[in-house]
């Protein structure tokens, strides 16, 4: 879609399909898609482009500061050729397999159910319905959809909130590595490795982590020693480092996921939840037993052979 004031902006949106040209569109509220129709007065041009190469599709899934355009990174990162659509002043990448161009209607109509990227049901919705005026295609082209809630779709959700995590959390302390965890739905769950050298780098590293990522909900912080992509490396640190009185973090009412069943997803008012943030750091001076992993010793077999 065009903004009227920002320009073009590229994302994703479920389609439901009404009849031979019509669908009703998912489209998440206060979001750039949102925003431009309700800007140009409740009516938007639209192409729905299905069928892209990995640079586009990673593009698209990636929040940008508002008007900068996302066809522009997907050039950046690929080579990415447009070509202007027949009856839409938009433009497409040029080796889309499908383009579907039409208009966001005033017309709403009932949207779902569907499977979310959690793998429950998501609740049913009055959604814009969009009527298709032209379907253009390459030759032979292939048909190709996301599996909600699989691999596909959790990748194209988590993996672009891991660098504006690693920024944020880097502007308060060193960070090391990020990884939404597929566990946690690839977007309420994150683990965060620091290096740490102050005392308060762990809780400072919460905050600034869910100041990377506004719908994340749990996110623990760990050490340089922590293999933050094997599960139980990182439950080996809760289980060693944490006294949940003095290393977790509750934040009650905060901004949310519409994605979180537990939260308070009440109909027109943005989703709320209760984070919480685990330091599972070791602490820099240490007593007793200590925090570090200790190897076997490897034995020379041949000296007692």
């Amino acid at each position: 879609v065009k903004d009227p004031q920002l320009g073009r902006n590229m994302c994703f949106h479920r389609l439901m399909l009404k009849d031979k040209n019509h669908f009703v569109a998912r489209i998440v509220e206060n979001r750039g898609t949102d925003s431009a129709l309700k800007k140009a007065g409740g009516e938007l041009e639209i192409a729905f482009c299905i069928g892209n190469s990995t640079a586009v599709l990673l593009s698209a899934a990636t929040t940008l500061q508002m008007g900068i355009d996302e066809l522009g990174m997907a050039n950046a990162l690929e080579k990415t050729e447009l070509v202007k659509c027949k009856t839409v002043d938009l433009e497409v990448p040029v080796d889309s397999e499908f383009v579907l161009e039409g208009k966001i209607t005033k017309e709403k109509a009932t949207e779902g159910p569907f499977l979310d990227l959690t793998g429950i049901v998501d609740r049913e919705r009055q959604q814009p319905i969009v009527e298709i005026k032209c379907v253009t295609h390459r030759k032979n082209p292939i048909y190709q959809t996301i599996l909600a809630g699989k691999n596909e779709h959790k990748f194209l959700m988590g993996m672009p909130k891991e660098p504006t995590i690693y920024n944020e959390v880097n502007k308060v302390c060193q960070c090391k590595d990020v990884y939404i965890t597929p566990g946690g739905c690839s977007w309420l769950h994150a683990v965060v490795q620091i290096k740490k050298q102050n005392v308060d780098d762990g809780k400072k590293a919460i905050a600034a982590t869910f100041e990377g990522h506004k719908s994340l909900k749990h996110c623990i912080i760990v050490d340089e020693d922590i293999n933050i992509y094997d599960p139980h490396d990182v439950e080996w640190a809760i289980a060693t480092r944490v006294q949940a009185d003095k290393n977790a973090i509750i934040l009650s009412n905060q901004p949310g996921s519409s994605l979180d069943p537990s939260g308070d997803l009440t109909e027109g008012k943005k989703a709320t939840t209760t984070k919480a943030g685990l330091d599972a750091t070791a602490p820099l001076v240490s007593t007793g037993k200590g925090f570090k992993k200790v190897d076997y010793v490897k034995v020379d077999l041949n000296k007692y052979l």
